[in-house]
């Protein structure tokens, strides 16, 4: 990653903060009192138990990871893909599906659920890869209608319990922080020695930024882009996977820690590298704790705020893309 990017997200966070403080003073709270309960409620440690916050923002962290990391590959085949939920949602479903029916001892049944998940996942998502690499279809509309169809497609297993023997053992007590965040940045590794240090994830992300120039190389551009969704999809269905087996015991349909587009911010704000999807993915889910342990329990400032000062960030990212698009065309 060059300076110049890496610079960018930290100034789309401090001015994304600096505008925030704005936002609190029509709620009459002290603007730099809400933040410093804001940021302990979401990474500080307090208490005579030693509870600290950080360990819940790093469960919170886990799921933002594989479904930015998805995200992030999807961009780098070229797509926009908007469909991480619904790949979720199948890879939590086929996961749980899994886990309570096949026989055998539970780390069996706890790798062949995640890997179901994994393929469910990967298909779901390379489904509108292809109607997009070989017929032209807009991936953003099918993805989106994919991650509705995504909760009629788990509808079999939608009140299913995970047995407790396969269950994740939180590594800390009062916390559901388990291995799943350890399998999550894992995975970040393999993602980014996948794509910066072999043949194919070069494939891929020629594909994906140098369309013509990889089929001039004699590359398989469309096999390499469907390729690549497989893989998003399969990271977001991981994400489902750990999440019911670690965190909620059972099918969910709606991950509390997790918007919708959550990974989409978590990438963009990472500029689309593994390392900075791990540091991001981290800051929002402290933010995304705090919000709801701090800002709206202890304070008057509404938990949405959370959200504005992310999107304030969002469009702090884009806006020197859009001020050289605008250049551009001008020109």
């Amino acid at each position: 990653m060059k300076p110049a990017p890496i610079l960018q997200p930290f100034l789309a966070v401090i001015l994304g903060m600096s505008l925030g403080l704005l936002l609190v003073l029509p709620t009459g709270e002290n603007p730099f009192q809400a933040y410093g309960i804001w940021f302990a409620a979401g990474f500080g440690c307090a208490g005579s138990g030693g509870f600290c916050a950080i360990w819940t923002a790093l469960q919170y962290a886990t799921p933002m990871i594989l479904s930015g990391l998805a995200a992030m590959v999807a961009f780098r085949s070229g797509m926009i893909s908007i469909g991480q939920f619904g790949q979720m949602v199948c890879g939590a479903g086929m996961t749980t599906y899994l886990v309570v029916v096949l026989p055998g001892a539970p780390w069996l049944r706890i790798l062949l659920g995640l890997l179901g998940g994994i393929v469910a996942g990967g298909v779901w998502s390379a489904i509108p890869g292809a109607l997009r690499a070989y017929l032209n279809i807009n991936e953003v509309i099918t993805t989106l209608i994919f991650n509705t169809l995504s909760l009629a497609a788990t509808g079999r297993v939608s009140f299913w319990r995970i047995p407790a023997e396969v269950r994740f053992t939180p590594l800390i007590p009062t916390t559901k922080l388990t291995v799943a965040f350890f399998i999550a940045v894992g995975t970040a590794v393999l993602v980014y020695v996948y794509l910066w240090r072999r043949g194919a994830g070069m494939e891929i992300r020629t594909a994906g930024q140098a369309g013509l120039f990889a089929r001039f190389a004699g590359m398989r551009a469309r096999r390499a882009v469907v390729r690549g969704m497989f893989i998003s999809g399969g990271l977001a269905g991981l994400a489902g996977g750990l999440e019911v087996l670690a965190v909620h015991h059972r099918f969910v349909s709606s991950f509390s820690t997790i918007d919708q587009f959550d990974g989409i911010i978590v990438s963009l704000l990472g500029q689309l590298h593994p390392l900075g999807i791990l540091a991001s993915a981290f800051l929002l889910g402290g933010l995304r704790l705090g919000s709801l342990n701090g800002l709206q329990l202890q304070t008057a400032v509404p938990r949405q705020l959370s959200n504005i000062i992310i999107g304030l960030m969002m469009i702090l990212m884009v806006m020197p893309t859009i001020a050289r698009w605008v250049a551009k065309k001008s020109r």
